[in-house]
């Protein structure tokens, strides 16, 4: 089987044979809701050739085959919440721990291993390096998944993805910091909508595939009439501006209006407010990520369903934090760990135990309130937003935010966990699987390619050693992963 320790990996890979065969798989048809079983799927040059029972397919001679009988077959799963660059903490004060190629080849490890050969990239790595490194591995220098990436967000200044937020520097010294480690590509600021179309342009030629914004609301949540919290902030000296600032639903409009002029989807941050998700669904995003700390009123989730606008819920990322907020041993768990190597694993543990310590002691407000609303999102705004989304035929799609710190802490590679909620709060497991192929296919506009085991489409398929209809779990015992019909990872070669 294939190693994938050295450099050795990339042409083992490129050596495989031009014609994969699979026998005695049971593929799951998410669509149709039933199991072919004992079937044959025979790849070639990286696309799906033939489908059928072996009694009707014929092998060539020259195929690799790998005979899987009893193994259950998906196409390859999409993560599509991502930030590639980021370990699952919050990394940002140590930009030269290790080069980011290393981070993002591990991370794509942890990803494929996971059974997901397609993620859609969001903001937060440093500079435009995501659209660079997407391009190596489609040209071969790497292994990793199939990348759709946005490139720095669109924010208003001081709003939620403004540079200004996460490092309020004077003009000169934010240009010194830009030129040293690119991380003025975290957002691109717009004061007023007539600027938008040509910032636009410049990020589609720079080859992003997606623009990534926010709804309206403010960077800090809960700040909206809460005055007792913002007198808090402002007497420790923090900006008013970073209190301040929303999304301004003109520029919001400008910025769907010109993407979607550009050939361009929109994706909108929720902030934790369902109102902002009014306003942007109204406007025409394609999108809305986090599922918000409230109710999303019926005729949202209607407009949302009449303009196709899917819902990323990345419901797992709150849960998550709260479980370790209450028990912070629990990000030492074995799978933690290997996912979360040192320095970033001790990074994680202090930053979750001054989080804890902020809530027991009432010193920061934000998280305490944060903290306090977690009972009401796992019994009423997870739950009740799921069920009212998927009464009115909303298409919702999995993401699990996979590497961002904060209000997660989720490594690379938990995809199935976010599967596992959904299964939990009312979806069958094929609807579930569908949230992770079909439908994150449609949003990512590769339907036509991926998300189906379908003749024509690219072999990406993931091989489970376990039915993942009779426990969504064991979506987690990958057994193989195949992307453009070769063998990309073999737990048999770990």
């Amino acid at each position: 089987m294939i190693k994938r320790k050295d450099e050795k990996t990339i042409s083992s890979i490129n050596k495989q044979p031009r014609v994969l065969v699979i026998t005695g798989v049971n593929i799951i048809n998410v669509l149709e809701k039933a199991i072919h079983e004992n079937s044959t799927i025979i790849c070639s040059c990286g696309k799906i050739d033939k489908i059928g029972s072996a009694e009707t397919i014929s092998i060539p001679e020259d195929a690799e085959v790998l005979d899987l009988s009893g193994r259950y077959i998906l196409p390859g799963l999409i993560d599509a919440h991502v930030h590639l660059a980021h370990p699952g903490v919050d990394d940002y004060g140590r930009i030269n721990t290790e080069t980011m190629t290393k981070k993002l080849l591990r991370h794509s490890h942890l990803t494929l291993k996971s059974g997901v050969t397609t993620i859609r990239n969001m903001p937060g790595s440093f500079g435009y390096n995501i659209l660079k490194f997407r391009d190596e591995i489609n040209e071969g220098k790497y292994i990793g998944p199939r990348i759709l990436a946005s490139g720095p967000a669109l924010s208003v200044p001081y709003g939620y993805f403004s540079i200004k937020r996460f490092i309020p520097a004077p003009p000169v010294l934010l240009s010194f910091l830009s030129l040293i480690f690119g991380v003025k590509g975290l957002s691109v600021d717009i004061d007023e909508p007539q600027e938008v179309l040509e910032i636009i342009k410049k990020l589609k030629k720079a080859g992003v595939d997606f623009i990534k914004t926010s709804t309206p609301g403010t960077s800090l949540s809960f700040i909206e009439n809460d005055s007792e919290s913002r007198e808090f902030y402002i007497k420790r000296k923090v900006d008013p501006r970073l209190l301040d600032a929303s999304m301004i639903p003109e520029i919001l409009k400008a910025i769907t209006e010109s993407a979607h002029k550009e050939g361009l989807k929109v994706s909108a941050h929720s902030i934790c407010l369902p109102e902002g998700i009014k306003q942007a669904v109204e406007v025409g995003v394609d999108s809305i990520e986090h599922t918000p700390l409230g109710l999303i009123d019926e005729a949202t989730f209607k407009r949302m369903k009449e303009n196709g606008v899917c819902w990323v819920p990345t419901a797992y990322c709150f849960i998550h934090w709260s479980d370790l907020i209450d028990n912070p041993d629990l990000f030492s768990r074995q799978e933690v760990k290997e996912a979360v190597p040192e320095p970033y694993h001790s990074m994680g543990k202090k930053a979750i135990e001054k989080q804890r310590e902020a809530i027991k002691s009432g010193t920061d407000p934000i998280w305490v309130k944060f903290y306090d609303e977690m009972p009401n999102y796992r019994q009423t705004y997870l739950p009740v937003n799921l069920e009212n989304a998927i009464k009115a035929g909303v298409r919702i799609v999995a993401g699990v935010d996979a590497g961002m710190g904060g209000a997660g802490y989720v490594p690379h590679g938990f995809l199935y966990k976010e599967l596992e909620l959904f299964v939990k709060h009312g979806m069958d497991e094929y609807e579930a699987i569908r949230t992770a192929t079909v439908n994150a296919a449609e949003l990512l506009g590769v339907a036509d390619e991926l998300g189906s085991i379908d003749l024509g489409k690219k072999a990406d398929l993931v091989i489970l050693s376990a039915n993942p209809l009779k426990n969504i779990s064991d979506l987690n015992q990958v057994e193989f992963v195949i992307k453009d019909g070769k063998i990309v990872y073999s737990v048999h070669a770990e």
